[in-house]
């Protein structure tokens, strides 16, 4: 091969991977992402393990520290998987939420987020509808001791001042906005 050869084949390929990265994301989380890739390995999973909460099926944690995400987006690989896509949180989310629409909406969580963080000693994960941000967002809160998940579920155009929140298959109606940790 020439040396052309090999460096229009590595061009081609470096474009390729640009445009084809497919991750939707807020600009700004790009910084912390580059950050978060640099960081060393995930921490040890801590022996949680999930349990049922009122009667929801959870199924175990194994390996999964939920606590292990905070500070990291929902994006970020920690270890295997990130938040998004670990099949702990996904299962805590089906197990909590019974409106197929919401849960369709809250389990793409392809719009921007923020970091993971710690709200009242629950797992908070925050993400919301891109270009839609204020009006329609949503956090998923994971108990890190026995992996149940509630979400909180916020759409404007449904109620401008109520938020419907999903515990163990249930549903309730509660003034006032989601929680919003430190990035409110």
């Amino acid at each position: 091969m020439t040396r052309s050869t090999i460096l229009t084949g590595f061009l081609a390929a470096t474009a390729l991977l640009a445009a084809c990265s497919g991750e939707k994301r807020a600009p700004d989380n790009a910084a912390a992402t580059a950050a978060n890739a640099t960081e060393a390995a995930p921490a040890a999973d801590g022996g949680n393990a999930a349990s049922a909460n009122e009667g929801a099926a959870v199924p175990a944690a194994d390996t999964l520290s939920f606590s292990r995400y905070v500070g990291k987006y929902p994006f970020d690989k920690v270890g295997p998987h990130s938040w998004n896509d670990d099949p702990a949180v996904k299962s805590a989310i089906e197990a909590a939420v019974s409106d197929a629409g919401v849960r369709k909406w809250v389990l793409a969580a392809e719009g921007p987020s923020s970091p993971i963080e710690m709200i009242d000693g629950k797992v908070a994960a925050w993400t919301c509808e891109t270009h839609n941000c204020g009006p329609h967002q949503w956090v998923t809160l994971i108990d890190p001791v026995t992996g149940a998940a509630q979400v909180c579920y916020f759409d404007e155009a449904a109620a401008a001042d109520k938020t419907r929140w999903f515990i163990a298959g249930k549903e309730e109606s509660r003034s006032g906005q989601c929680p919003q940790g430190e990035r409110g």
